[in-house]
């Protein structure tokens, strides 16, 4: 297959995934109580197990730790968003308070990939084994002719 059909194929795999995580997340969510907790369990932590199990059986694991990298860096400035966007909607309006809540996600993102190269709390991914060579194919000599 060509490199554009692997790379739609990867995007429906993902799709579907998704679909069936965010599904599984939501029937756990029913059963939480207060029901203002379901959608943290809903959206998020299913489409991100989804993709990297996606992931990880089309690309491998070098890219499923760039990938778990880049959402441990937007998870922190998710995080950040949230702890500080509702002051900023009751101060400044819905429009103005989630534009300067958005600009301090994309700082602290920025900060994340500029500052933990290596993901964060400067933990080093694990070093991911080089294929084993494979042994050279034996050249045996032709079969003697048959005499008849």
């Amino acid at each position: 297959m060509g490199e554009v059909t692997d790379q739609i194929v990867e995007v429906v795999l993902k799709a579907l995934a998704g679909g069936v995580f965010v599904l599984a997340f939501a029937a756990l969510a029913e059963m939480l109580t207060p029901k203002r907790l379901a959608g943290v369990f809903c959206a998020g932590p299913s489409v991100a197990l989804a993709s990297l199990i996606v992931t990880a059986g089309i690309a491998g694991v070098p890219d499923v730790l760039a990938s778990a990298r880049g959402m441990q860096i937007g998870a922190l400035g998710f995080t950040l968003y949230c702890l500080i966007a509702a002051p900023l909607l009751r101060r400044w309006g819905a429009w103005r308070g989630a534009l300067a809540a958005l600009a301090v996600w994309g700082v602290v993102a920025a900060a994340g990939y500029t500052l933990a190269p290596q993901g964060l709390l400067g933990v080093r991914p694990p070093a991911v084994p080089a294929p084993l060579p494979q042994p050279a194919a034996l050249e045996l000599p032709p079969p003697p002719a048959r005499l008849s």
